[in-house]
Formats: structure tokens, C-alpha cells, sequence
């Protein structure tokens, strides 16, 4: 599958759409008809100011104008393609783009249905898994088949006693209608119980609407990014902003009550921010990255409920549910924009070659903090290397994704198990490079961490994750992880895939799931 979507023809046809002529675009934009015209044959690359001025000039949005969108509903539909569902109706992904161009509608509308699909196979397994597990439904089920059998031996004798008297048969009718009512209660309870978590569930999933905010976003925005320089001027002047600073501002100016607390007075996330009352708790045995991250936060929730509001107000989110999480990624979007300032941020990631732990160091910040940090450069004219950003658990659990590398990262299911991210765990705490290429010859830089988080002593338990990021190996150079990899020889590169069902290659000896078919991979 393509990386990217062209992006010519969606100038030409909104060019098209508006009635202006090439001439009139290319001095609206300040370049030559000519050069536009290879444009619009998707022989130029465009971004940064251009890309701009174009958008300015059709009057549209610049993610749209990439194609960002486009690129996504590419990556989903062959993640739903793959799917076994498909195995009897294969779908061709060389004809995705000329779908997309001619019924974005129609091409969401079958996601959302195959969203919708999974969920319902999510459910089918949880209650199966509870039918075979949890003690009242096995105790209920267990009630039914015996108002069965109790209905049906009842029947039996109906059918093949025809001289009971009278008596026997009122004994032998009570029984049926009492046996009769006790089933029809069972079956009413049971029913309750497994629709008592699932009343009013939304028929969106909340975490894919938030992923989609960030992407038509492209992880970046501006007005977060504003808002910030304004709250850090007013915390400390001098940008220093240690824990201290954060505590004293929250105190000085909002009364907000800080108490470091003993680990087992807390829940497991390790801290409790009640805003209403003003107050923050947090563990003692949170690292000092953690609690800075804590008070930050709260600071914004105090001061930049309206830049985040703003935001959620004007994007797609249809539940509440999605607004709560798309609040709290951008609440953590904003402090770290305070605590990491973009332009200091941005030239110390590139005179440190994106060398995390360096900007761990010289920002007081943990591993997933930066990695995140990395991927929100994406400012005009001052933009950082794309990155792609993943988190999983040990059991291979997506939590966290993004990507503006042009890696495509599976929504529905697990990664490939060749990834780097999988590897860290053997090594937990040191960082692991890899130089991959996918079936379509395109290589990446992967750069994974497992890293340990855990709020109490030697009785609390402790998580475990595993952080990736990484980018197309045209920007490896400028990153310091990617010394020593030969990145000249094609061959030194493992061969990945994105998942087992979106990968061709038949001689993986970790394959989970067989491959799709058919197999066509457009380039």
C-alpha cells in the first residue's frame, strides 16, 4: 500500500471546484504555472509554506490539502481488508485511493461498520468469557437447565401417560407453571445482569475518536502551544520551573492544597486531583518527572480549560466519553508544552540528535514524556523529524499511537512481533535500535524502551510498557540511535510487516495469523 496518498489531484480538482485557472493558483501561491502543473501531476513534493499558500488560496484546511486524512482512511481500510471476514469477498487495495477520491462518505461509513463489527466480536468474547467464569452466571445458567429438564420431563409424562387422574394431573400441571414462571425469572435476571454494564453504551469507540482528533491534527496544536508560552511566563520568568515552582504557583494563586501522601493512602494511578476542591495528592514514591508532570497538569486544568475546550468544541467527537479522554490527552498535551517549551525543546533535539536520554537529562523529564514531546513538532517553517509514537503493554496491548512517519500502525490488533517494541521487553530500561524494512521495501529507524512505573514499595505492583518511536530512515542521519546500523545495505534491515494478516512474507517463523488474500501490495 501506498505511504502516502498524492496530493496533486486534490489541488486540481478543488482548483477545479473553485473555477480558477493554473495561472491564477501559482501567483496566488508565488510559484510558476509550470511548477504547479508538475504539482498537480504529483511530481513535486510539497510542504511547509507552500503548502500553505495553497491551502490558503483553495480555501481549505492544510490537513486536508495533504492528505493527511486520506492516508489514514488508506491505513484503516487495509487493516480492514486483511481481516478474515473478507477471506470469500477480497478486496483489491490497488482501487482504496480511487474509492476514497470518489466517496469519502461511503468509505467512513464502512469503517464505522466494521468498528462496529469488531466491537460486537469484543463483546461476544467477554461474555463468553463470562458465561464460562463468573459464579452468578454459572450459577444461573446452571438455574435454567434445570427449569428445563423440569419442563420437559413434565411434557414427557403428558405425552405418554394418558391415564394419570385427575389429581396427578393438577400435581403435574402446578409443576409446569410454577417451573414455567421460575424459568422466565431466571432468564429475566440473567439478561439484566449482562445488560446492565452495556445500557447507554456509545456505539463509537472513545480512544479511535481520539486517535482520529490527533491525526487530523497532525499531534500539534497551535493554540495549546500559544497558551503555554503565556501560563510559563507566569509560573517563572526564568523557565526553570522545578517542582517547587509548579507547587508554589498552584498555592500562591489557587489556593490548591498539595499533600504527598503515603503510597497506600492513594489509588493505583498513585495520585488523586480534585479540582472542585482544589487539591492535589500524590504519592512520596513518585518519581520527580511523574509529580512535576502532576502539578503541571493541574495548572492547566485551572488555566487551560478554555485553549482545550475550544478545541474539543470544534472536533468531531460525538460521545462524552470521547470528549472526558480527548480532554485529558490534551490537559497532558498542554503541560507539556510548558514544561518542554518548543522552540528550546526543538534546537536542543536537534544539537542532541534526538538523543532521548540526553533530553531526559537536560529536561527532567522520563522516557514516554519526550517520546511524546518529539512527535508534537510539527510547526511550520519549524518543524521537527516525523516521528511515529507507540505504546504497549506486555501482553502486546495498544494504549497509545500516532504517526506522521508514514508507518502505518495497526488499529485493530497487535504489531508485528519482529518489532523492536516487543524486543525491549527482554532488556527492560535499555533502549533498542532497529533498522526495519516492510514488504514494500520501505525502511525505518525503531527506537523502543521498556521502562517500569510503579507508585509504592517492594508489596506494590509494578506496570510495564514499552515505548517505540521512530521515523523513515531518509532522517536517520539526525538521529543518534541510528549509528552503527547499516543504513546503506538493504540487507541488514529485518524484514517486518505491520500485523501477520497485512503481511505477505511466508517464511516468518513467528505468524500468528495467515495472510490475507489476496496479497496486493500497491506501490
Amino acid at each position: 500500500m501506498a505511504r502516502q496518498a498524492p496530493i496533486g489531484h486534490r489541488i486540481r480538482g478543488r482548483r477545479k471546484d473553485m473555477g480558477m485557472t493554473q495561472t491564477a493558483l501559482a501567483e496566488a501561491a508565488g510559484i510558476s504555472a509550470s511548477y504547479l502543473n508538475l504539482i498537480e501531476h504529483n511530481r513535486r513534493a510539497i510542504g511547509g509554506g507552500l503548502l500553505l499558500r495553497l491551502a490558503e488560496a483553495l480555501q481549505i484546511h492544510p490537513s486536508t490539502l495533504s492528505g493527511s486524512e486520506e492516508s489514514r482512511l488508506l491505513s484503516d481500510l487495509g487493516e480492514l481488508a486483511s481481516d478474515p471476514v473478507f477471506r470469500d469477498t477480497p478486496l483489491d487495495r490497488r482501487e482504496f485511493s480511487n474509492v476514497i477520491s470518489a466517496g469519502p462518505g461511503v468509505v467512513n461509513a464502512m469503517l464505522q461498520l466494521y468498528r462496529a463489527y469488531r466491537s460486537t466480536l469484543d463483546d461476544v468474547d467477554m461474555l463468553s468469557e463470562r458465561l464460562s467464569h463468573d459464579p452468578y452466571l454459572t450459577e444461573a445458567s446452571h438455574s435454567i437447565l434445570t427449569r428445563i429438564t423440569s419442563i420437559r420431563t413434565v411434557a414427557e409424562i403428558f405425552e405418554h401417560y394418558d391415564d394419570l387422574s385427575v389429581a396427578q394431573r393438577d400435581r403435574f400441571n402446578a409443576t409446569l407453571v410454577r417451573e414455567s414462571e421460575r424459568l422466565a425469572e431466571s432468564a429475566t435476571e440473567i439478561f439484566s445482569f449482562l445488560e446492565r454494564g452495556a445500557a447507554g453504551r456509545p456505539a463509537a469507540n472513545p480512544s479511535e475518536e481520539v486517535d482520529d482528533l490527533l491525526y487530523d491534527n497532525a499531534n500539534h496544536f497551535p493554540i495549546l502551544e500559544d497558551c503555554a508560552e503565556t501560563l510559563r511566563a507566569g509560573i517563572d520568568r526564568s523557565g526553570g520551573l522545578f517542582l517547587t515552582d509548579l507547587i508554589n504557583h498552584l498555592q500562591s494563586r489557587h489556593s490548591v492544597t498539595v499533600e504527598r501522601l503515603r503510597p497506600e493512602d492513594l489509588p493505583a494511578t498513585g495520585h488523586i486531583w480534585d479540582g472542585k476542591n482544589r487539591r492535589l495528592q500524590f504519592s512520596r514514591a513518585l518519581p520527580i518527572t511523574s509529580a512535576r508532570f502532576l502539578a503541571a497538569r493541574a495548572v492547566c486544568h485551572l488555566e487551560g480549560a478554555d485553549a482545550v475546550d475550544g478545541i474539543i468544541q470544534s472536533s468531531r467527537l460525538t460521545t462524552d466519553a470521547a470528549r472526558n479522554r480527548a480532554r485529558q490527552a490534551l490537559v497532558s498535551y498542554l503541560a507539556a508544552a510548558i514544561l518542554f517549551p518548543y522552540d528550546n525543546f526543538c534546537n536542543e533535539a536537534r544539537e542532541l540528535r534526538h538523543d532521548i536520554e540526553m533530553l531526559q537529562q537536560r529536561f527532567a523529564a522520563s522516557w514516554e514524556q519526550i517520546c511524546h514531546r518529539l512527535t508534537t513538532l510539527r510547526r511550520p517553517g519549524q518543524e521537527g523529524i516525523p516521528f511515529h509514537f507507540l505504546r504497549t503493554d506486555i501482553a502486546g496491548n495498544i494504549s497509545k499511537r500516532f504517526s506522521a512517519s508514514g508507518l502505518q500502525l495497526p488499529r485493530y490488533g497487535g504489531a508485528c512481533p519482529r518489532w523492536a517494541i516487543h524486543e525491549a521487553y527482554l532488556t527492560p530500561e535499555r533502549v533498542v535500535p532497529q533498522l526495519v524494512q516492510l514488504p514494500d521495501t520501505t525502511q525505518y529507524l525503531f527506537v523502543a524502551r521498556a521502562v517500569r512505573t510503579g507508585n509504592g514499595g517492594y508489596r506494590v505492583p509494578q506496570s510495564v510498557h514499552s515505548v517505540m518511536i521512530g521515523c523513515d530512515t531518509a532522517f536517520a542521519h539526525d538521529v543518534v540511535y541510528a549509528d552503527g546500523l547499516s543504513l546503506d545495505d538493504a540487507k541488514s534491515a529485518i524484514p517486518v510487516g505491520i500485523n501477520c494478516r497485512q503481511c505477505p512474507r511466508t517464511d516468518c517463523l513467528q505468524r500468528a495469523h495467515a495472510p490475507a488474500e489476496p496479497l496486493n501490495t500497491a506501490t
